[in-house]
């Protein structure tokens, strides 16, 4: 069908006649000085692909405004072929806003007819998002019994689905969030019923030693929870990331968009070179610092931090060598603009939670934790950040369902009288 001249010349106009890649402003129309011929430099570009095929297609858009102004934008031909060729790097949301960005470039130029005077901006009312996802319960007690056990594998206790059943070893005991005096629960035959302890978890917050140990715990708590979305644990540098379904073979996942009701994103992949589009000797593979962090102990305020990681392999399988992994890495982030780290952050709280308001993990009927996934957030009054990140942000909280909702609800932990005899020991 292609694009309509009145949508190339709405494009072309609101472009300036120029670029409207980040950084190039490249004039697309001049005139051959011998001839006089105007020649046009300029390529009418697709945000999201005409076909679902092309770059970006898959994304969320109805068929009839593929060729509208909306998703197109003006470039040059070199980063035409770039924004297309390195689809996973500039994507719809990256491209919608350098068309925002620029175009608010071309209209203040144009409207002024000089240069921006330096004029303070009138402080406007904002809210500012996170990397935050706030824990609304945490388990209240950590139980030890004493056990034979020298290393988690000689653990037979295994929890029954819907629970889990994280554990560390350490001073010949064996500590998890499970009541140890259970004859029915997970780790009956691994310790000594009789022998159990338990603590309070406010109590441990407040002592170094013993904090380290409830931080063990807790990471044992994200590796259930990332095991149960597939994803593998790079041990030396403490990240979680999409293995390869196929050694060789590129995944792509679907998820909730910032701005959409869904899309599909790559989550391992091998990039290409700019210059001929050959494939690198190398696969990214996306994936995620994950960490519980203590923010008030006074109020016991847990969140769960994210940081957007990648994760390298020669094969999409073998490990990239570490020495080299650290330059690719911190040149891929260095692109991580604000709006690509709500995204990166949309992505993986999507992702985690599949499109929940909360993700929990249950050690038993009365002790559960459970983490939000809406990003903590503060209104705030400054001067405001710059137009081209100042993208709207519509997919902040998830709804609740009976289920998500019963959740964030569940059955208080009864407190108990610990030195009531909880069963028969000598059975």
């Amino acid at each position: 069908m292609g694009v309509a001249v009145a949508e190339q010349r709405r494009v072309s106009q609101r472009s300036g006649d120029r670029c409207a890649f980040e950084g190039c402003r490249r004039l697309l129309t001049v005139v051959e000085p011998a001839t006089g011929e105007v020649i046009v430099l300029g390529e009418i570009a697709h945000i999201v692909a005409e076909r679902r095929d092309g770059p970006r297609g898959l994304a969320a858009i109805e068929e009839s405004d593929r060729n509208r102004y909306s998703n197109l934008m003006l470039l040059c031909q070199e980063h035409h072929q770039l924004v297309d060729s390195q689809e996973a790097v500039y994507s719809v949301e990256r491209l919608q806003a350098m068309k925002e960005t620029h175009e608010h470039w071309v209209q203040e130029r144009l409207g002024a007819g000089v240069e921006d005077p330096q004029v303070l901006p009138e402080p406007v009312k904002d809210v500012l998002y996170s990397t935050l996802l706030p824990v609304e319960r945490m388990p209240r007690h950590l139980y030890g019994a004493t056990t034979s056990a020298r290393y988690p594998s000689d653990v037979t206790g295994r929890a029954r689905s819907p629970y889990v059943a994280p554990f560390i070893l350490h001073g010949e005991r064996l500590w998890a969030f499970q009541d140890l005096r259970d004859r029915d629960g997970p780790f009956a035959n691994d310790v000594d019923r009789a022998s159990t302890e338990r603590h309070t978890m406010s109590d441990w917050i407040t002592d170094q030693d013993r904090f380290r140990l409830v931080q063990q715990m807790l990471n044992r708590c994200l590796n259930k929870l990332t095991g149960h979305r597939g994803l593998r644990l790079d041990k030396e540098h403490h990240r979680y990331y999409f293995p390869a379904e196929r050694v060789g073979t590129p995944r792509s996942v679907s998820y909730v968009p910032l701005n959409a009701a869904s899309a599909t994103r790559k989550v391992v992949w091998q990039p290409t070179r700019k210059s001929d589009g050959s494939t690198r000797n190398h696969w990214f593979h996306r994936g995620v610092s994950l960490q519980f962090v203590l923010l008030d102990p006074d109020t016991e305020a847990w969140a769960l931090a994210m940081r957007p990681e990648l994760h390298l392999t020669l094969d999409g399988e073998a490990p990239y060598p570490s020495k080299a992994v650290g330059r690719r890495v911190t040149s891929r982030k260095s692109r991580l603009f604000n709006y690509d780290l709500l995204g990166e952050m949309q992505f993986w709280r999507d992702y985690l939670s599949d499109s929940s308001s909360r993700m929990s993990l249950r050690f038993s009927e009365s002790s559960t934790l459970v983490v939000a996934t809406s990003m903590l957030e503060a209104s705030i009054e400054w001067p405001g950040i710059p137009a081209e990140y100042a993208m709207p942000f519509s997919n902040v909280h998830f709804v609740d369902d009976l289920f998500s909702w019963a959740e964030g609800n569940p059955q208080e932990e009864d407190a108990g009288d610990w030195e009531a005899p909880h069963d028969d020991f000598d059975e």
